[in-house]
């Protein structure tokens, strides 16, 4: 497979928020809330799209490499599809679709279940397992590598203001 171009998005000069916030002197907009704003999005974008040519070089998508990690970590317990739906914070029709690819692909496999015949155990094959365990240690070496080029004190300063971030996001959702 050919790996997906990364797209670099730009930020609005400073300037250009300043103007803004002049034009909308009612909001009491603050430039730099609105700069950080869009940095944050463009490096989300960024690295997403990074992360996901990273895994596309393996023949994966995010979704896809999830499922397989997680059943690798459950090995050899199985895993439900409302279990996978739980851990990964994805819905129980997508993990449908991402189980209906991977065992098109051949790596992983419904089971049978005699106890309750509404849920159907997921399980890695041996072509999954073998996949799931090249590609992990080079795909979090990888990212390893990105978060490096923080120290182990920015890290957590960064963890704790996206998470901070995080919890206020629920402002954008406000009618």
């Amino acid at each position: 497979m050919a790996a997906k171009p990364v797209v670099i998005h730009r930020v609005p000069q400073y300037e250009r928020l300043q103007r803004m916030a002049r034009r909308y002197p009612a909001l009491g907009m603050d430039p730099s809330a609105v700069e950080a704003f869009m940095v944050l999005v463009g490096v989300a974008r960024q690295v997403s799209a990074a992360a996901g040519v990273d895994l596309w070089r393996h023949g994966l998508l995010e979704g896809r490499f999830l499922i397989l990690a997680l059943l690798l970590e459950s090995h050899p317990k199985s895993l439900s599809h409302s279990q996978l739906a739980e851990l990964s914070g994805v819905t129980k029709g997508n993990i449908t679709g991402l189980v209906d690819g991977l065992e098109r692909d051949g790596n992983v496999k419904r089971e049978e279940s005699g106890e309750d015949r509404r849920v159907t155990p997921i399980a890695l094959t041996a072509a999954g397992r073998r996949l799931i365990e090249k590609v992990l240690p080079d795909h979090l070496g990888r990212i390893a590598g990105l978060m490096g080029e923080l120290s182990l004190a920015e890290r957590k300063m960064f963890v704790s203001l996206l998470t901070k971030v995080q919890g206020a996001v629920s402002i954008l959702l406000q009618p």
